[in-house]
């Protein structure tokens, strides 16, 4: 299984700060039996500070500890797709991790995603439903799935229903934890993942792993 949404490089974002944490949680997922992470640290968020010089150094050490849990890490970023183009860093070569406003949807996300994969990348957008102007019934979303977007909805918008609309419609792709340690949030359950075999097979075919 692989988790390709995470915020667990060590003192990089708003999520994991500690080496200690990082190794609680890889601990975790080895005993879940999640084989493969991709950490997406934000950037180009607005909101949050990311430390963008010490990036590689932080996978390196989360890297090598993380194979003597078993685990492969995989290094993507959190595209924050904002007025401003920024830098951004796509996973397995081809895969970009995107989000935009919460509240309000941006006159130029269609566009701007379509620049992307005119560059080559397929767009995987994050937790879909904590978007408030997104719904199946919303042009944009219905757009996005006719460009070839990938939605990933949030282990937490499977709990708590946020996310049931885009699996009544089969528009799920990706289930991910969105994991910012424990730290300042309550622990992710991970065993979700054992839940939805079909959604888990579907995303290894995605990804071609």
């Amino acid at each position: 299984m692989i988790d390709i949404h995470s915020h667990l490089l060590p003192g990089i974002d708003d999520g994991v700060q500690t080496e200690e944490e990082a190794k609680k949680i890889l601990s975790l997922y080895e005993s879940t039996g999640i084989t493969r992470i991709v950490c997406t640290p934000h950037l180009g968020h607005p909101f949050v500070k990311t430390n963008i010089l010490k990036i590689r150094d932080s996978f390196t050490w989360f890297k090598t500890v993380a194979e003597s849990y078993g685990i492969e890490v995989i290094l993507g970023s959190e595209h924050y797709i904002g007025p401003d183009k920024t830098k951004f860093i796509p996973f397995l070569n081809k895969f970009l991790l995107v989000e935009t406003s919460m509240r309000v949807e941006p006159l130029f996300l269609l566009d701007r995603i379509f620049e992307l994969q005119l560059k080559g990348f397929d767009i995987i957008f994050a937790h879909v439903e904590r978007f408030s102007w997104l719904s199946v019934s919303s042009p944009t979303a219905l757009r996005l799935r006719e460009m070839g977007v990938y939605f990933q909805v949030n282990i937490q918008g499977v709990e708590n229903g946020g996310a049931d609309q885009y699996f009544k419609e089969k528009w799920v792709d990706f289930i991910a934890t969105d994991n910012h340690g424990t730290s300042r949030r309550a622990p992710v359950n991970l065993e979700i993942f054992h839940e939805y075999p079909e959604i888990m097979a579907r995303s290894k075919r995605i990804l071609n792993l």
